[in-house]
């Protein structure tokens, strides 16, 4: 599949997003541990500001693939036909996105209510040398989500084809590396990319959802540090790629964008 309109960010983008990263964790550790931490996280949340949708003139087909869930068990994605998909991007050792899109893509499925049978939660995966099926069920429990969704990883080799044919960036890096590449960028006079309340992964969430995430991430987080594509994808009943949200989407946003395809053909 070859997305026409670029889901992969440059790599100063995504090093300014990691190294962001590293700070958020902290950030969200100290909230964790303060007695004003749920007001903190609250003022956060509500600063911040929705992203925007992308609606593709053309369905886009998802090249099938076959992975490895959190169960163990084989997914392949040609079985999810006949129902929406939602997938997202992540890894379980991120300190910053992954465990509120993940909180995100739970609280839609609730939203949905009885429409939820329709859907089907895909995350792929993005750190396969670390990411075993072990970890990667220890971490979907912890969410809340080892029945509710298939979290799917391979082999590197499997893993590099899947993110070529979906058009998805994802560089390995460690704070060293991320360290360095900062000083040069201000040595050479070049502003990286922070986040900021513009992008915010809280928006749309709870204080308890957001201390919950942190939570997840103080557990699992630390080491090197994967630099990826982020968005939450609304697939067809076909296999159609037809809707990217950004990482600020609310779980609103994303029903509002499932349930205006759920009686499509």
């Amino acid at each position: 599949m070859k997305i026409p309109k670029a889901s992969t960010i440059s790599v100063l983008v995504l090093v300014g997003t990691v190294l962001a990263a590293l700070l958020y964790l902290l950030g969200s550790l100290a909230v964790s541990a303060s007695s004003g931490g749920k007001a903190a996280v609250s003022a956060a949340a509500a600063a911040a500001k929705q992203g925007p949708a992308s609606v593709y003139d053309k369905p886009l087909p998802i090249d099938d693939f076959t992975l490895t869930d959190q169960r163990g068990e084989k997914f392949q994605f040609s079985s999810t036909k006949g129902k929406l998909v939602l997938m997202s991007f992540l890894f379980t050792h991120c300190g910053d996105v992954c465990p509120f899109s993940a909180i995100k893509m739970k609280r839609a499925l609730d939203q949905m209510g009885v429409d939820a049978k329709d859907v089907v939660l895909v995350a792929i995966d993005t750190d396969p040398e670390r990411d075993s099926t072990e970890v990667m069920a220890a971490y979907s429990r912890d969410l809340g989500l080892y029945d509710s969704w298939h979290f799917v990883s391979g082999d590197l080799k499997q893993m590099t084809k899947v993110y070529k044919n979906l058009g998805i960036t994802v560089i390995k890096t460690d704070e060293e590396e991320i360290m360095e590449t900062s000083k040069n960028a201000q040595e050479l006079g070049i502003t990286l990319p922070q986040k900021d309340q513009k992008d915010s992964p809280l928006f749309g969430l709870t204080d308890e959802q957001v201390l919950s995430g942190g939570e997840v991430a103080k557990k699992f987080s630390g080491g090197y540090q994967i630099a990826h594509s982020a968005p939450f994808w609304i697939i067809d009943r076909k296999g159609n790629l037809r809707v990217s949200l950004d990482v600020s989407a609310t779980p609103a946003q994303i029903v509002e964008n499932l349930k205006s395809y759920l009686t499509t053909d």
